[in-house]
């Protein structure tokens, strides 16, 4: 994925020297208008004829017509790309962000909780957005046949309403990873996961919602696994917490975190939550700074297990700078053959990259399916114009 000159010039540089070694004419500052897929001249076959804009060196906009027996449409995700598929009778699945961070001005403005901690990091943490029904069908506003959610790690739950007997039902995408907390909010493989599987749930909000977090996963699935516990997060970690009680009666539950892993891989055996991160739990507990292990009571041994384990981020946007790295939708995939990457609906047609509704957690995965789709796109093209002509 990186060169040696560690430059991204140098990919760009072999992909082009590649192309026009392939006897690729490249044709610059000029645009496609629009496509039609239309009949020949002799009305026995059909080609593509495109419309192209282009200025002279006074500025003068001209405007011609090019004929061509195939097209291979490699416009990322860039609007045009979806327009032309569109016109030529594809359903495009509403491209919305992805693989984004998450703001969270409340937390970390001055004063706020989480301020101060930028660069604090977890090696694995579980984050959950909560899907809601009002969530849920502003997400699916798309016709059917435009809209298809990505396969994820989703639990259901079916919650009974209060009034007239009701159900609501509820479900939480789930995903977990390394996390980085950052001058703006969180960061990290964990977020950016789950920026990419509940991509539309959090357009259909705005980018406003709450996401909680589990800062010790990796230590409860311990505690089940080698110790036998069992229960909800919150009674896992409660019951260890409340061990500390009769182990560590005169210390203080602010001075630092407890809870060691037996993994010795995991963060080289030391606590389970750094100081820094631990005492601002501690705080948002509300647990005075000078309690120790034998004075606190139940209720403060329950708070603090719900804040390692259901810590409720208010997510305000997502991140400031556009730094998504990718786009989520596209071209329904439904409607192409993987096999050479063309259009069941028209032939010749071919497509490949961003412009498909795919969409990786990583962005090398990402530049793979580009760089393969459009591969495949190619050699599609040219055997279509082979067997054509």
């Amino acid at each position: 994925m990186f060169p040696d000159t560690d430059d991204s010039q140098t990919i760009i540089d072999a992909i082009t020297n590649a192309a026009i070694r392939a006897g690729v004419r490249l044709r610059i500052k000029e645009k496609v208008e629009n496509v039609e897929w239309r009949k020949k001249h002799n009305g026995e076959a059909k080609c593509f004829a495109l419309k192209l804009s282009s200025k002279t060196q006074s500025q003068e906009r001209i405007i011609t017509e090019e004929v061509f027996d195939s097209v291979v449409l490699a416009t990322g995700s860039f609007p045009i790309g979806h327009e032309i598929a569109r016109s030529l009778g594809h359903n495009i699945v509403m491209p919305v962000p992805s693989l984004f961070t998450f703001d969270a001005k409340d937390l970390v403005k001055e004063n706020g909780l989480f301020h101060g901690l930028a660069g604090v990091s977890l090696p694995m943490a579980r984050l959950s957005l909560t899907i809601t029904d009002d969530m849920r069908s502003s997400a699916n506003e798309l016709p059917a046949d435009e809209m298809e959610l990505s396969d994820t790690k989703i639990t259901s739950n079916i919650q009974k309403k209060k009034k007239r007997g009701a159900k609501k039902k509820t479900s939480s995408i789930i995903q977990e990873g390394p996390l980085l907390i950052t001058h703006h909010g969180i960061s990290g493989p964990a977020t950016l996961r789950l920026s990419a599987f509940a991509a539309r749930e959090f357009h259909a909000v705005n980018y406003k919602c709450k996401v909680n977090i589990h800062f010790c996963p990796k230590f409860e699935e311990e505690q089940r696994l080698v110790n036998g516990a069992s229960g909800s997060s919150d009674t896992i970690l409660t019951d260890e917490l409340w061990k500390m009680t009769q182990l560590i009666p005169k210390r203080k539950i602010s001075t630092g975190c407890p809870l060691f892993m037996k993994d010795l891989e995991y963060e080289g055996n030391g606590p389970i939550i750094s100081k820094r991160l631990w005492s601002t739990l501690v705080k948002y507990s509300s647990i005075p700074t000078d309690t120790t292990w034998g004075d606190a009571s139940k209720s403060m041994i329950r708070s603090l297990a719900s804040a390692l384990t259901s810590f409720p981020l208010t997510v305000t946007s997502k991140g400031t700078f556009k730094e998504e790295f990718v786009t989520a939708g596209g071209i329904h995939l439904k409607e192409v053959d993987m096999t050479n990457m063309e259009s069941k609906i028209i032939p010749g047609l071919f497509m490949c990259g961003e412009v498909l509704d795919v969409d990786g957690v990583t962005g090398g995965f990402n530049f793979m399916n580009c760089w393969s789709t459009g591969f495949v796109a190619g050699e599609g093209a040219a055997e279509f114009c082979m067997d054509n002509n």
